[in-house]
C-alpha cells in the first residue's frame, strides 16, 4: 500500500502537462470549494468563487500550477495565506498559496513517513501541524512553515477491516479531539504537548463521520450510524447528534437522527454558537437547543423526475454567516454549489468539479484569524487593540431582531440586564470584532477612546468595521465629540461627519422618531416620526424568538400610547427594494457606517483582517453646516440612519463590529 502510494505520489506530483501555468490570483473574499472526484480517477479539482462578482473558475489549482491536484481530495484549511489540501489517494498534503494558487511546498507518502491516505490537516502551533489517515495507525506530524515530516502519534486501536481511520480535528486547550470513522465507534483525545492519545470517547453510534467545538467548549459529533458488512454488523444507518463536554468527556445529547441517505456533515458558524447539520437536508440549531429542529432550515434539490439531489458538503462564511452547500448531483457529473444567505434564501448557484465535499474560506473572505493560527499576528492584533475604543458610554438600540442576539447566533445579551452590563457586552463583541446590532432608524451606540484621536486634515483619521455588501447596506450616520471640558463623559456638543447625501434631499435634519412599548408579547412595535410619518419595526420569530424586540435597558417615558421612547438624529431616504423574495438595499457613495461606498476597502497598511469604512474628521460639520474644524476628537456615536423594513430581513439595522484610531496603530495612511 505505501509503496503504490509512493508511486501515485511520483505521478501526480512531477507529471507536468507541458504547457505555461496560468496566472490566476484570488480577489476579495473568496471561498475554495474542493472537488473529490472519482476515486482511482485522479480527477481532483479546485474551484475559486468570488461572491461579490458572482463569479466561478474551475481547475484553478492545475490552471496555477499546470499539474493535477491528484486522486481524491479529501479536505482543504486555511491557516493564514497557506491552504493546505489532503489528497487522500494520492498520499499527499499541499501547501498552497491562498493569492495565487501557487504550491509552497508538499508533504506525501514516502518511505520516512507514516503517511499512506491523509485526510484532515490541523495547526496545533507555528511549527507542528497534525495530519489523520484513513489507513495508517498513526497521525502524522509535520512543520507547516518548512512542510518537513517530524514525527508521529499512534492511535494505539487495532484496525477493524483494514481500516484504522482517524478523521477531523479541533482543539480544546492543549487537547485535540480526533473522530475515527471507519468501522469504529471512538474519539481520540490528544495531548499536544505530548503529542500521545491519553483517552478515548466510546459513543452508542456507529462511525463519527464530522466533528466541530462550539464557544463553550461542547464537542459535537454526529455519525453516519455504520452500516452491515458480510463479516460483521458496524450499525443501523441510522445518525446520532452528540453533544460532548469537553472538559470532563461526559456524553450531554444522544439524539438519533432520520436514516441518511446521503452524508453526514457538521458545520459551524464564526461565533461558534450555532451548528449547520447535513441530513439528507439542512438544519440550524443554536448549540443552547435541546435538539435539533424537526423542519429543515434549507431543504435539498429536488429534480424533474421528483429525486432527492445529494447534499455532500456544507461551509459557512464566518464573516456574514451564508452558507454554501455541495450538491454531488449523481458523483460522475459536475457538482452544483448553493449559496444561502443567512436567513436561508437563495443568493446564487453554480457548477464546479465532481463531488464537491468541503469549502474553506480565504482571510479576506471571513476578517478574522484562523482557528489554531492566532499568534501569526500578534503584532497586528495588538496594534488593533491599542486603536481600539476603551469604551462604551451608551448601547441605546432602537427595536430590533437582532439586538439582543437572534436565531442564527444566539444571545448576546441577557434578559433584565443594565445599561453597564450592556455596554459591556458591546466592547467585548469589539475585542472580537463580533458583530452589534443598533436596531432600526434612531438606535446608536457612544464609544470613547483613552486618547485624543487627531485631525489629519484630508486623511482617514477613523476606522469602522461593519458587514455592508453592494447589494445590502444598511447605512448609519457618524457622530464626533471633542472633550472640550476634560471630564472624561460624553456630555459636550455633537458634529455630524458629512456623507455623500448632507444637504441633499436624501436627508433629513432634526428627525425625530417614537417607538411605543408593546404591551402583549411576540407583538410588532409601532412608531411615529415628526415628518408625520408612521410605521413598524416587524416581529420576525424566524430571525429572533424573544417576546420582545423592545429592550430592558432603554428607558421610557409616558405618552398617550403607553411608554415609549424617542430618538433623535439625522434620517437618510429609505432606499431599499423588495421583489421575488429578494431585498436590494444599495449603498450611498460614501461617509457612512455599514455602507459599501468608496470608503469601504482593505487597507493594509492599517489592517490586514479585512476590509472597513473609513472617515475623516475634516468632513464634521456644526449644527448649520460649516465646517467644525476640530484638531481632534474623544468620542464617537454611530446611529442606524434609514427607517423601512423587507419580508425577509425585518428592519433596516446599522451593525458595527468596532471602531478604531487610525493613527494609533499606523501612520502615514494612505487609501
Amino acid at each position: 500500500m505505501l509503496l503504490l502510494a509512493s508511486v501515485l505520489i511520483t505521478a501526480c506530483s512531477d507529471s507536468i502537462g507541458g504547457g505555461e501555468e496560468e496566472k490566476v490570483a484570488s480577489a476579495e473574499g473568496g471561498v475554495f470549494i474542493l472537488c473529490e472526484g472519482n476515486f482511482n480517477a485522479g480527477n481532483a479539482t479546485l474551484s475559486y468563487y468570488d461572491p461579490m462578482k458572482k463569479n466561478v473558475e474551475n481547475g484553478v489549482f492545475r490552471r496555477a500550477n499546470d499539474r493535477k491536484l491528484g486522486d481524491t481530495g479529501q479536505s482543504i484549511t486555511i491557516y493564514g495565506n497557506t491552504a493546505y489540501i489532503a489528497v487522500e489517494n494520492s498520499g499527499i498534503v499541499w501547501g498552497m498559496d491562498t493569492e495565487t494558487f501557487k504550491v509552497k511546498g508538499q508533504i506525501t507518502a514516502a518511505s520516512n513517513t507514516n503517511i499512506i491516505n491523509p485526510r484532515y490537516v490541523h495547526k496545533v502551533s507555528d511549527t507542528k501541524a497534525y495530519v489523520t489517515d484513513l489507513y495508517a495507525h498513526y497521525i502524522n506530524i509535520f512543520n507547516p512553515q518548512t512542510f518537513q515530516y517530524t514525527g508521529s502519534i499512534s492511535v494505539e486501536e487495532a484496525a477493524n477491516n483494514g481500516y484504522c481511520s482517524t478523521e477531523e480535528m479541533v482543539q480544546h486547550g492543549k487537547y485535540v479531539f480526533t473522530n475515527c470513522w471507519s468501522y469504529s465507534n471512538k474519539i481520540l483525545v490528544i495531548d499536544t504537548e505530548q503529542d500521545k492519545v491519553v483517552e478515548s470517547i466510546t459513543l452508542t453510534s456507529w462511525q463519527p463521520k464530522s466533528m466541530k467545538i462550539d464557544k463553550n467548549g461542547k464537542l459535537w459529533v454526529i455519525t453516519d450510524g455504520g452500516y452491515s458488512t458480510s463479516e460483521d454488523s458496524f450499525g443501523d444507518n441510522v445518525p446520532h447528534l452528540y453533544r460532548i463536554d469537553a472538559d470532563t468527556r461526559s456524553i450531554e445529547l444522544d439524539q438519533p437522527l432520520s436514516t441518511d441517505d446521503a452524508n453526514v456533515q457538521i458545520a459551524m458558524n464564526a461565533s461558534s454558537d450555532t451548528l449547520y447539520i447535513i441530513n439528507n437536508d439542512v438544519y440550524r440549531m443554536s448549540i443552547n437547543e435541546a435538539k435539533m429542529p424537526s423542519q429543515p432550515f434549507i431543504l435539498a434539490p429536488v429534480d424533474n423526475n421528483g429525486t432527492r439531489h445529494k447534499l455532500y458538503g456544507i461551509g459557512v462564511n464566518p464573516k456574514n454567516s451564508e452558507v454554501y452547500v455541495a450538491d454531488a448531483v449523481d458523483y460522475r457529473q459536475a457538482g452544483v454549489v448553493y449559496r444561502y444567505a443567512a436567513d436561508g434564501s437563495l443568493i446564487d448557484h453554480f457548477k464546479v468539479g465532481i463531488t464537491p465535499n468541503h469549502f474553506a474560506f480565504s482571510d479576506k473572505a471571513s476578517g478574522n484569524v484562523p482557528e489554531g493560527n492566532e499568534n501569526n499576528n500578534e503584532n497586528e492584533n495588538n496594534k488593533l487593540e491599542r486603536a481600539l475604543v476603551s469604551k462604551i458610554f451608551e448601547y441605546m438600540p432602537a427595536p430590533g431582531h437582532q439586538v439582543n442576539g437572534y436565531t442564527v447566533v444566539g444571545d448576546f445579551i441577557h434578559d433584565g440586564a443594565t445599561m453597564e452590563e450592556a455596554c459591556d457586552s458591546v466592547l467585548s463583541h469589539f475585542k472580537h470584532q463580533q458583530m452589534v446590532s443598533l436596531g432600526a432608524q434612531g438606535g446608536y451606540l457612544i464609544a470613547g477612546f483613552d486618547h485624543n484621536v487627531t485631525n489629519s486634515n484630508g486623511d482617514y483619521d477613523l476606522a469602522i468595521k461593519g458587514n455592508p455588501y453592494s447589494y445590502q447596506s444598511e447605512p448609519g450616520i457618524v457622530w464626533v465629540m471633542k472633550d472640550e471640558n476634560g471630564d472624561g463623559l460624553p456630555n459636550d456638543t455633537w458634529y455630524e461627519l458629512a456623507g455623500s447625501e448632507y444637504g441633499t434631499e436624501n436627508e433629513t435634519l432634526d428627525y425625530a422618531i417614537t417607538y411605543y412599548k408593546p404591551s402583549t408579547p411576540f407583538a410588532d412595535i409601532r412608531w411615529t416620526d415628526n415628518q408625520g410619518g408612521e410605521g413598524i419595526v416587524p416581529y420576525m420569530s424566524a430571525w429572533n424568538k424573544h417576546e420582545s424586540y423592545w429592550q430592558d435597558w432603554v428607558p421610557t417615558e409616558d405618552s398617550p400610547e403607553g411608554p415609549c421612547h424617542t430618538f433623535y438624529g439625522s434620517r437618510l431616504k429609505d432606499t431599499h427594494t423588495y421583489e421575488n423574495g429578494y431585498t436590494m438595499e444599495p449603498p450611498f457613495d460614501w461617509g457612512y457606517a455599514d455602507n459599501d461606498g468608496k470608503d469601504y476597502f482593505k487597507n493594509d497598511a492599517f489592517d490586514k483582517s479585512g476590509a472597513k469604512c473609513y472617515f475623516k474628521l475634516s468632513n464634521a460639520v456644526t449644527r448649520d453646516g460649516k465646517p467644525a474644524n476640530l484638531d481632534y476628537i474623544n468620542f464617537v456615536k454611530i446611529q442606524t440612519a434609514q427607517t423601512g423594513h423587507s419580508p425577509n430581513l425585518g428592519e433596516i439595522s446599522t451593525e458595527v463590529h468596532g471602531i478604531w484610531d487610525c493613527h494609533a496603530s499606523s501612520r502615514g495612511l494612505t487609501p
